[in-house]
C-alpha cells in the first residue's frame, strides 16, 4: 500500500458483555469474529465505510460489540486494492487495518470485564460481509 494511502477510523459505540460471571481472563475460549462494512459515501480520492464488528467466544461467557466509521483518502488506485480482498485469507486490507485500530480497545474490554483477551491473529479467521458497489452484480 502506497504511503499517501491514509485510514482515519472513528469509533462510534464499543459495548461488551460478559455473561458467564464465573469466567476469568484465564477461561480457555475460540473467539469468532464477524464484520458487516457498509459503503457510504464516495468521491475521486476517498471512500467513507460504516463497520460493526461482533466478536463472541465459544463457549458463550462474553461478546464484543464495537461500530463506527472508516474514510480511506488516496489515490482512486490505491483505495481499490485497500478495498479488495486478500487472495490468502479473503478478508479485505481495508478491515486488517480497522483491526488494528480498534484492538486496543478490545483488550482493554476483555481486561476490564475479566475475560481472555482477544488475539491479533483473529484476522486471518474472520468472516466478513462487505457491501461495496464494485462488488454488486447490475442487473
Amino acid at each position: 500500500m502506497s504511503q499517501s494511502t491514509e485510514v482515519i477510523t472513528k469509533i462510534r459505540n464499543v459495548s461488551s458483555l460478559k455473561s458467564d460471571e464465573k469466567a476469568t481472563h484465564s477461561t480457555p475460549v475460540v473467539f469468532s469474529f464477524s464484520v458487516n462494512m457498509e459503503e457510504v459515501d464516495r468521491s475521486s480520492e476517498s471512500v467513507k465505510l460504516n463497520f460493526q464488528m461482533v466478536m463472541d467466544t465459544e463457549p458463550s461467557i462474553a461478546k464484543f460489540s464495537i461500530d463506527g466509521t472508516s474514510i480511506v483518502t488516496g489515490d482512486s488506485a490505491e483505495i481499490e486494492k485497500i478495498l479488495a480482498a486478500d487472495p490468502q485469507t479473503n478478508v479485505p486490507q481495508i478491515f486488517t487495518r480497522i483491526y488494528q485500530q480498534v484492538y486496543s480497545v478490545l483488550f482493554l474490554l476483555a481486561g476490564t470485564i475479566d475475560v481472555p483477551y482477544p488475539s491479533p491473529a483473529l484476522l486471518k479467521r474472520a468472516q466478513v460481509r462487505s457491501a461495496f458497489p464494485q462488488n454488486q452484480i447490475q442487473a
